[in-house]
């Protein structure tokens, strides 16, 4: 389910109008009939979105862009917190997962993939750039019109508020096959993400893209069915989400 859905042109303009919080809470009603929010959820998208706004107007992307937010993973109760789409300079049709993070501080386990911060109570929580890749993986695997290559994700973490320190344990080895399937930007990597974004959607027409994400069939491809079997005879694990 779309929650939320416009060209780069109007989602910048509900930024700029100080809408984007409420323009999200409208269509999740219009769409469910439920109108539970907190105000944990309301005080993220103002302050996320004020940001992703920044980096959306810098990267100089095309007006016609698509962003969506808060896209509802089917069959599941994931969210994905912001797809941006369009084509590349090649006329390729591209979207890109990016994992939205207000953390400001951070520390690595031992174990892969997970995390320990704060704004989870000290609990573990998935590293970002693994929970990016695993939504993108999700849909490689499920949605019809994504594996039938006609569309192309790419994902990656933005953590806004986060100054990156050196070391940075989010950086540590255990997380380095996550981090080079969805790289990892930090509070002074603005123009790095920006690049990121314009190398891949930059050249606009997104809106339709996002509308093939949202009506692509969901069953297994191909490769997962025989990644399944291959379960049995001890290869890898699933990406999990």
């Amino acid at each position: 389910m779309i929650v939320y859905i416009n060209s780069t042109e109007g989602f910048l303009n509900d930024v700029d109008t100080n809408k984007i919080s409420d323009r999200i809470k409208e269509a999740y009603f219009e769409k469910t009939g439920k109108n539970n929010f907190n105000d944990k959820e309301d005080n993220s998208w103002i302050n996320s979105m004020e940001f992703m706004g920044k980096i959306i107007r810098r990267s100089n992307i095309s007006k016609d862009c698509g962003v969506m937010i808060e896209f509802g993973l089917p069959s599941t109760s994931k969210r994905i917190d912001f797809i941006v789409s369009g084509h590349d300079e090649k006329g390729k049709k591209n979207f890109i997962i990016i994992e939205l993070k207000q953390w400001k501080e951070a520390q690595s386990t031992t174990a892969k993939d997970l995390v320990i911060t704060k704004y989870y109570g000290g609990n573990y929580s998935t590293h970002p750039s693994y929970q990016a890749s695993s939504y993108k993986g999700f849909l490689s695997d499920y949605n019809e019109n994504v594996y039938n290559s006609s569309l192309t994700p790419f994902s990656c973490a933005y953590l806004h508020n986060y100054k990156e320190n050196i070391p940075e344990p989010l950086n540590d080895d255990i997380y380095k096959e996550s981090i080079l399937d969805s790289p990892i930007y930090f509070k002074d990597d603005y123009e790095k993400l920006e690049a990121f974004i314009k190398q891949h959607v930059g050249f606009g027409s997104g809106k339709d893209i996002l509308y093939e994400i949202e009506k692509g069939n969901i069953r297994p491809s191909k490769k997962l069915i025989n990644h399944v079997a291959g379960l049995f005879k001890g290869n890898k694990e699933f990406h999990l989400l």
